[in-house]
């Protein structure tokens, strides 16, 4: 097995485009947020008390094992009721202005890749608020960060996302086996079309190295790698992972 060269940067023409390059990305950081702060949640799938915030202040506080304060980004909000996402630059909870200015960056990024999505302030949902929120939210993770993402659920179905910033959660080591988890999730999501592309992504943006032989793709880590099987169509078709040391 060969180490791959780094691709060309690939073009970026559609919302899916830039699903495919920050989704594996906004998981794996959501998920290491939460290990982090070691809190109840948030996840996105129920209301959770494992938290409190503070928008005057720009703050959330995480209630885990400690209290851990970060500075948060308001990105928007699925809302079953109107079956809408709102992205947060459009402010219709009058939140601070510095609580809404990191993502004004997507807005500028969609305007000059020509994606609507990403410029229109209100978008109608694709399918259950929840994903819908973290595809966005993902995108905003890379777009206005490098930051983490974090989702709220309330308990009318809104699904509230941030970008979450702290000396607390700067990035530990890329892990082999928060990928292991990440990889099937975002798979049984369907929140991913062109895997080769995505995967690459997830090694650049997350620190993974990068391998890639007939219709496999191995990501390596220092605990260990995951390596991903794709059809003849690109689709993941089979993960396998081994945990351990990984040989420079």
């Amino acid at each position: 097995m060969t180490e791959a060269a780094p691709p060309p940067a690939p073009s970026i023409a559609s919302l899916q485009d830039v699903v495919d390059d920050t989704y594996l990305f906004g998981l794996d950081r959501q998920r290491e947020t939460m290990d982090l702060t070691q809190s109840d949640g948030p996840y996105g799938d129920k209301y959770s008390s494992g938290y409190r915030t503070d928008m005057t202040g720009g703050t959330i506080t995480f209630v885990g094992t400690d209290e851990i304060t970060v500075r948060a980004h308001f990105v928007g909000s699925a809302a079953p009721g109107p079956q809408s996402w709102l992205w947060g630059w459009e402010n219709v909870n009058s939140f601070p202005e510095p609580v809404v200015a990191r993502v004004a960056a997507v807005r500028e990024f969609g305007q000059r890749f020509g994606i609507t999505e990403l410029t229109t302030a209100e978008v109608p949902l694709t399918t259950e608020p929840a994903t819908v929120a973290r595809r966005f939210a993902a995108a905003a993770s890379l777009i206005a960060g490098p930051l983490p993402f974090v989702t709220f659920a309330l308990e009318n179905g809104t699904v509230l996302t941030f970008l979450v910033e702290s000396p607390a959660l700067e990035p530990i080591p890329a892990s082999a086996i928060r990928a292991g988890s990440v990889l099937p999730e975002a798979a049984s999501e369907g929140s991913i079309s062109n895997w080769p592309r995505a995967l690459r992504a997830y090694a650049q943006w997350r620190g993974f190295t990068l391998a890639e032989e007939g219709g496999a793709i191995t990501l390596r880590a220092p605990n260990g790698h995951v390596e991903a099987k794709l059809d003849d169509q690109g689709r993941l078709s089979a993960l396998s992972m081994s945990a351990g040391p990984t040989p420079a």
